[in-house]
């Protein structure tokens, strides 16, 4: 008898319990995602923003009446931009400018990151000391040193040498060439190298070490295990340090403003952008229906982020994986 008491008031309870919490958790429910719907906006209100602009007849842009949907859309000021900006040739300066170093950036650091994490050898410290010397040292407070580098190119004193000898041989300047930004990519020391590889030494050091041996086992030498067995396994860790190696290079204004100058990347060109158009629209140039509106800058800024969005699109759930998978977040 005192046992089903005790189960009637603990049913009774349980009841209660529902009808309260109940209604808490859709309440709680619909707060949530009145924030993240609130807090989405906020990310988004800039991207909107854009995209409304550069559809937006100039006209349109001065209307008190038209604030989020134009009446009508047009692609005048894409084609005001295209004309502005040389967007042909911008692109291939950044391709050789920027996303060439990404490219062979991402394939040295992944060597760099797995010799550190699965190799013992001398010197392996002073090497991880050099690593964050890049990443905490900013590339500001060498650039007199880099210029002068650049400038008169001489790779261990050789050059100076031979010309001390023959009094023929110069020393190359690079100062206005694609090699300010390829040649530190290949020597392991590009934009945001030191980060890349310590990505890659956090994954590889969580891979099994049977892996290695078992390769080892089979007469694979430690390059053919490192091609053979850690490439295919690293591959979202790889599209990962792609991505981010990629975006960090298309978005770099300070390399090719110091040490190229003479050619534009899509960075470099956006910054001078309103005053390139800004000059077309008072001296003349032949051209018409220029004018100096916001409207062509949402659309510039819509070109040159444009890239970036497709490519994410396509590569988001590996890049996803690949940082968990790396134990790196907040990059």
């Amino acid at each position: 008898m005192h046992n089903t008491l005790v189960k009637k008031e603990t049913k009774e309870e349980l009841r209660h319990k529902m009808k309260v919490i109940k209604p808490f958790r859709y309440v709680w429910a619909v707060l949530r995602q009145i924030f993240l719907l609130g807090l989405s906006y906020v990310v988004m209100y800039p991207i909107l923003y854009m995209v409304s602009n550069a559809f937006k007849p100039v006209e349109q842009y001065y209307d008190p009446s038209v604030i989020w949907i134009p009446k009508s859309l047009t692609l005048e000021n894409f084609r005001i931009v295209l004309i502005v900006m040389n967007v042909g040739e911008v692109l291939w300066n950044t391709f050789v400018i920027e996303l060439l170093p990404a490219l062979i950036s991402t394939a040295v650091c992944m060597m760099v990151g797995y010799g550190l994490a699965r190799f013992q050898f001398r010197g392996k410290k002073l090497v991880l000391a050099g690593v964050i010397l890049t990443i905490i040292v900013p590339a500001q407070t060498i650039s007199t040193s880099l210029y002068t580098s650049y400038r008169y190119f001489d790779f261990l004193g050789i050059l100076g040498f031979l010309n001390k000898l023959t009094g023929v041989v110069q020393t190359p300047n690079l100062i206005g060439t694609a090699w300010v930004t390829i040649l530190p990519s290949l020597l392991g020391v590009g934009l945001k190298s030191g980060i890349f590889i310590f990505i890659y030494m956090q994954f590889f050091t969580g891979l099994p070490k049977e892996l290695q041996e078992a390769a080892a086992i089979d007469g694979c030498s430690a390059f053919g295990t490192f091609l053979r067995i850690i490439v295919p396994t690293a591959k979202n860790i790889i599209i990962s340090v792609l991505l981010l190696s990629v975006v960090w290079n298309w978005n770099d204004y300070y390399t090719p403003a110091m040490f190229i100058r003479v050619k534009d990347t899509i960075a470099t060109a956006m910054a001078s952008f309103q005053d390139k158009l800004a000059n077309i629209h008072n001296i003349g140039s032949g051209i018409d229906s220029i004018q100096t509106a916001n409207t062509q800058i949402q659309a510039a800024c819509l070109i040159a982020i444009g890239p970036l969005i497709i490519l994410y699109i396509f590569l988001q759930k590996r890049f996803s994986e690949g940082i968990e998978n790396s134990g790196l977040t907040g990059i």
